[in-house]
């Protein structure tokens, strides 16, 4: 979220507020058999081959440096963590896990969805490489590192922007890799068509800086394929845009008016031009659910207000039954909402920095794309949904997202993300509610809508519960993504749950 308000739309949930705050990393079968503790591995020589810090169970910081944003992956202990400081120590990293045959997984913002920014073997947390640089040309280089607080703070000192997320703590590699929805993309398309550049350090130590002219069939995999299938990137080349004020409308609404309110948000994008993204979120409980639908503008409020009015209008609620607002804010108040008050530092997950506050979640996802308006029953399949799971004891959310626009102006073959056509994204979270867990519930909430969804499924969003995975976050491109591996990692260095296997 990728890419989420929670902080105003969760009404003080922990889990709901971070939510949206997935990110990187799709990962196939087990890691191999490993022992940490052997003797003949000479972590030692590791360790002083390294600018950064090599950090082992016995060591202080590796508590901290082992958790992940979600709480749910607490009990997997990495052998070995390896802070990456320059490219030197992501090529040295993998040369010693390719020598002694052990997992490896790397690791920017860790909001993988699946506990992929994790494992039982090595971590290359490439976080110290988060340099960021603006050039006069209008492009920036971001190392892989940086954390999208990191990111937007330079780049909006520097008067410009790129499209992204608004869950700062997520690193800046995952979303890249995995697309990249957020309040921009509708106007810029998503993170990764704005990717130029970037550079990799291949499973056999190779260093590629790969663009379209360039090793062009990596560089397609990389928008889109996600993280973790093909090496380890070390920086990213994107190009930027002018930043201005947003003006954000937002309507709070009581969930027995869900199914006009959304009927009307899913219709609302065949009038609205190109600068103004919406969405739809609704949380649910025992006993409670509501609803808040937001939209964002770049521009004035001029630009939002005639089209907001007439969204409003559609959906044929009374003005007395919505809390609506509308509030033209500079860019930096609105990309910054998630921390507003605090400094980059303290923008981070809490023990990830020593200044981190953003408190630890537990949380899981699904996800579907809907390519087709959905009809009064699936509406009505979704309210009764939300019914159904707060009888049922169950806490969760559902987050609708327009697409189109810049998005669906690309081919779904020009790039590795397939899902160009979706005329909106769908995530289902859940969370611990008294007592009641059910992790399974986001991935059943997909067969509940199999009727009417694409089928796809979003890859920054990993649900490992899908049994057809290939399919649902590559669509027709899974093969094409196969024989880039094969290409790049044929012996599997990175192999992962719901990885791209070779070819």
């Amino acid at each position: 979220m990728d890419r989420r308000r929670f902080l105003e739309l969760a009404g003080g949930s922990t889990a709901a507020l971070l939510a949206g705050c997935g990110g990187g990393g799709s990962s196939g079968t087990a890691p191999p058999p490993l022992t940490p503790g052997d003797p003949g591995l000479n972590w030692s020589g590791l360790a002083s081959s390294l600018k950064g810090q090599l950090l082992r169970p016995s060591d202080p910081g590796y508590v901290a440096a082992s958790l992940l944003a979600n709480t749910h992956f607490d009990n997997i202990k990495p052998a070995a963590i390896i802070k990456c400081a320059s490219v030197d120590d992501v090529k040295a990293g993998l040369a010693f896990v390719r020598a002694n045959k052990l997992a490896v997984t790397p690791r920017c913002g860790g909001h993988s969805w699946a506990g992929t920014s994790t494992t039982t073997g090595v971590v290359l947390n490439v976080t110290p490489m988060n340099a960021i640089q603006v050039n006069a040309d209008g492009t920036a280089r971001i190392g892989a590192g940086a954390r999208l607080a990191e990111v937007y703070d330079a780049l909006i000192a520097k008067g410009v922007c790129i499209p992204s997320g608004t869950c700062l703590t997520v690193g800046i590699a995952g979303i890249t890799l995995g697309g990249g929805i957020g309040i921009l993309d509708r106007q810029y398309g998503l993170t990764c068509d704005n990717l130029l550049a970037a550079q990799v350090v291949t499973a056999d130590g190779r260093v590629l800086t790969c663009d379209a002219a360039t090793e062009p069939e990596l560089f397609w995999a990389l928008r889109g394929g996600g993280g973790g299938n093909f090496g380890v990137a070390t920086s990213f080349t994107f190009k930027t845009h002018p930043i201005q004020d947003i003006t954000v409308a937002r309507a709070d609404f009581r969930f027995q008016d869900f199914a006009a309110v959304f009927d009307a948000w899913q219709r609302w994008p065949q009038s609205l031009p190109d600068n103004i993204w919406g969405q739809v979120y609704v949380q649910f409980g025992p006993g409670a659910a509501a609803g808040t639908v937001s939209a964002y503008c770049l521009g004035g409020a001029a630009l939002l207000q005639p089209h907001w009015d007439a969204f409003l209008a559609a959906t044929g609620v009374p003005r007395a039954h919505l809390s609506t607002s509308i509030n033209q804010m500079p860019y930096r108040d609105v990309a910054w909402s998630m921390c507003a008050g605090d400094t980059p530092a303290q923008c981070s997950v809490s023990g990830s920095t020593p200044e981190g506050r953003k408190t630890r979640y537990d949380s899981l996802l699904s996800s579907d794309f809907f390519n087709e308006l959905l009809p009064a029953a699936g509406i009505a399949a979704l309210g009764q949904a939300v019914l159904d799971a707060g009888a049922g004891g169950i806490a969760g959310s559902y987050i609708f997202d327009h697409m189109g626009g810049a998005i669906s102006r690309i081919a779904p073959d020009a790039t590795a993300f397939a899902h160009r056509k979706a005329l909106f994204s769908l995530e289902y979270a859940t969370w611990p509610n008294r007592g009641v867990y059910d992790t399974a519930y986001p991935n059943r909430m997909r067969g509940k809508m199999k009727a009417w969804s694409s089928g796809g499924a979003y890859v920054n969003y990993l649900d490992p519960l899908l049994a057809d995975w290939q399919s649902a976050y590559y669509g027709a491109n899974y093969a094409r993504l196969a024989r880039v591996k094969k290409q790049y990692d044929p012996e599997r260095v990175f192999n992962m749950p719901q990885g791209v296997q070779p070819a």
